[in-house]
């Protein structure tokens, strides 16, 4: 560990433990399946003892080649039979032969093992202040931040399967993509990110860092060529916006209506967890905004410095995050209700069915899932994880102490490295503030959007 230092040494442990339980243990019945029950679907011979009976008679052969006939094609069922759905609990060795499993089995081990790692580390830089080696464990997290948008994206291209739903998305991408310009031009204005300084910064702390390398001849400064318009910037973090609010889309649209079937289950405690978990992206956002931050800062009552600001941001976060992880139960069991709903629907029509289409609507619910699981956790955790970073790199306190402001020079290249050195703390802080405040609206958006259309849209269409 001397050599190597603590946040190494606790990022190898954490990915050789990784290695060891992905075919040894599953997390998914931890964080997922427990507490959830599945509707079974109707067995042809329950389906067959509910038809009327018939006054044909056949002979030996001819019931021979129905038999065979309704094994291949299937048998008629009117659609107000009266059968029952039996429940059972969700068994995850079920969800193996399902889609997505394999990510939503990753996710589920390196989430708390990152979760781990990371406060480890803390802890560690918290009892050590002055030590100066580099942590790792961010490294560690941005691994897990790409891990997180690839599922997102396996996801997406998984749900999309006709052009109609391929069109949506699309349509949400462009549309994102404007705002996402305009917002990038003028967030400064509104939220308190301080993009077009951490810019500046950046550009200065770049040039510094070639010429102090030697890179330009005596007769060539970087500086006469760095940019100096951020339209560059811009359009890339708007077309990485765009792109996730694509990805983005679906998963929010299936947040909405779990909280929508979810509100019709709970009592009035885990309403109101619901409540909390769909309206707190919205205060974050609000501790964001310009005027509550002038508020509270630079008030007549000054209630909070803008460092303990700055952290209260992220235990909210972090809040926000764990009243999802409580009301998992009540809105994953909502969407496997679906199925009841679906049933009950068809019931109160004329007409027939086919026995395998009965099956097969029972059976959708329950083999979308592992997508549904990941649908609600995928956005969360990506916050979470932006957030965390936000922390580590923004260099602030846990306890909303004043941190000493960082402006390193050339003597201290050596000491902090070329990535702290071009990226200090006050160009993170801004980036991933950006970064987070940009998916929380994006998220919450979207959750809104999907809301209104179930409640109002889809609704009147029903009635």
């Amino acid at each position: 560990m001397a050599v190597l230092g603590f946040h190494v040494v606790i990022c190898l442990i954490a990915i050789t433990l990784i290695s060891k339980l992905v075919n040894r243990t599953n997390f998914i019945h931890l964080f997922i399946t427990n507490g959830l029950y599945r509707f079974l679907a109707p067995s042809n011979q329950e389906l067959k003892a509910l038809l009327p009976p018939t006054k044909e008679k056949l002979n030996q052969r001819n019931r021979r080649k129905k038999r065979e006939d309704e094994e291949v094609e299937g048998f008629n069922v009117p659609k107000a039979s009266p059968f029952q759905l039996r429940l059972t609990a969700v068994d995850v060795r079920d969800l193996v032969q399902f889609e997505m499993y394999t990510s939503l089995h990753w996710l589920c081990l390196c989430i708390p093992v990152c979760l781990t790692v990371y406060s480890l580390s803390e802890v560690y830089n918290y009892v050590i202040p002055e030590n100066r080696d580099f942590n790792i464990s961010i490294i560690f997290m941005l691994v897990i931040i790409m891990f997180v948008l690839q599922v997102l994206t396996a996801l997406s291209s998984y749900l999309v399967s006709n052009v109609d739903e391929r069109g949506f998305m699309l349509s949400i991408g462009a549309i994102y993509f404007l705002f996402s310009i305009i917002f990038a031009m003028n967030a400064h204005k509104i939220f308190d990110v301080q993009m077009l300084e951490a810019y500046d910064k950046l550009s200065t702390n770049i040039a510094e860092f070639v010429e102090q390398a030697g890179v330009f001849d005596n007769s060539t400064s970087i500086r006469d060529y760095r940019p100096t318009n951020p339209l560059m910037m811009y359009i890339s973090l708007s077309i990485f916006f765009s792109l996730l609010s694509a990805m983005l889309v679906f998963p929010n649209f299936r947040c909405a209506i779990m909280y929508l079937k979810a509100l019709e289950m709970d009592g009035r405690i885990r309403k109101s967890l619901d409540h909390v978990s769909f309206l707190l992206p919205a205060f974050i956002l609000a501790f964001y905004s310009r005027p509550v931050v002038h508020q509270l800062v630079d008030g007549h009552r000054k209630l909070l410095t803008l460092d303990q600001l700055d952290i209260l941001r992220i235990y909210l976060i972090i809040v926000w995050v764990f009243t999802k992880f409580l009301t998992r139960v009540t809105h994953l069991q909502s969407h496997l209700n679906l199925a009841y709903d679906k049933v009950a629907e068809m019931q109160s029509e004329a007409g027939k069915v086919k026995n395998y289409q009965i099956q097969a609507m029972i059976y959708r619910y329950y083999r979308y899932l592992c997508c549904a699981a990941l649908q609600y956790f995928g956005p969360a955790i990506l916050a979470l994880l932006f957030s965390l970073l936000l922390k580590s790199t923004g260099n602030l306190s846990w306890l909303g102490t004043p941190t000493p402001p960082t402006s390193p020079d050339l003597s201290s290249l050596a000491l902090s490295g070329p990535i702290r050195f071009v990226f200090d703390a006050s160009v993170c802080r801004a980036f991933f503030s950006f970064l987070l405040v940009v998916t929380l609206l994006i998220n919450f958006t979207l959750q809104l959007l999907g809301v209104v259309y179930h409640s109002y849209f889809v609704a009147s269409s029903s009635n």
